[in-house]
C-alpha cells in the first residue's frame, strides 16, 4: 500500500473548512486538513494486517518518499511514523503529479510494458486542486495515470479533505482507477 499525503500550504486549512482568522492564521484549537490527514493514515496502519507492507510519500511543491522499502506495521515501525507525522508541516504549492509519479514510479513505466510497481493499492489523501508541477491540469494528470495504469493495476484510492472543485478531480482519479472516493 502507498499512502501518498499533500502536505502543501492548503492543507493548513481548517478541517471543518473554515479559514482564517483575523490575521490570515487558522484558528490552532480547531485540527487542520493535515492534521486529520496524519489522523486518518495512523489509523489505517494501526488496523492493517501484520503481513502487509506500507509507504509513505508526501507531496507540496515536490514529491518526498520517505522509506525506500516498504515498511511493516509492527509497533515500532507505528511509533517512528508518529514521529515522523510530528514533523512534517503544510507549505508550499499542490503538485499532485509529482505525488502520484513517486508511488507509482510513472517515469520508470513503458508504452505496453506490464508494471513492476511494488504496491497493489494507493490512497490519496488530499484537498485536490494542483497549484504547482509541470502537470496542473486535472484533466491530463487523469488521462496520464489513467493509461499508465492499465499497465500497472493498482487500485487508487481517495480521500478528499476539504471544500471546493478539488473533490471533482479525485471522485474521477478513483472512479477510473477501481478506486473508492471518501469526502471527509
Amino acid at each position: 500500500i502507498a499512502f501518498v499525503i499533500d502536505t502543501s500550504g492548503s492543507m493548513d486549512v481548517a478541517y471543518d473548512g473554515t479559514s482564517a482568522g483575523s490575521r490570515g492564521h487558522r484558528d490552532r484549537s480547531q485540527p487542520s486538513r493535515l492534521q486529520a490527514a496524519k489522523e486518518q493514515l495512523l489509523a489505517a496502519v494501526q488496523v492493517m494486517p501484520p503481513e502487509s507492507r506500507y509507504h509513505l510519500l508526501t507531496f507540496a511543491d515536490g514529491a518526498q518518499q520517505w522509506s525506500r522499502r516498504s515498511v511493516p506495521p509492527t509497533p515500532a515501525a507505528t511509533r517512528a511514523l508518529t514521529d515522523l507525522l510530528a514533523r512534517i508541516k503544510a507549505e508550499g504549492g499542490t503538485n499532485v503529479y509529482d505525488g502520484l509519479v513517486a508511488a507509482l514510479q510513472l517515469d520508470e513505466v513503458r508504452f505496453g510494458q506490464e508494471g513492476k510497481n511494488a504496491i497493489d493499492e494507493l490512497f490519496l489523501l488530499s484537498d485536490g486542486e494542483p497549484t504547482a508541477g509541470k502537470v496542473q491540469d486535472t484533466d491530463q494528470i487523469a488521462q496520464l495515470v489513467r493509461e499508465a495504469n492499465k499497465y500497472l493495476h493498482v487500485r487508487i484510492n481517495t480521500v478528499f479533505t476539504g471544500k471546493g472543485r478539488g473533490a471533482d478531480f479525485l471522485r474521477r482519479l478513483a472512479e477510473e482507477n477501481d478506486g473508492i472516493f471518501v469526502q471527509r
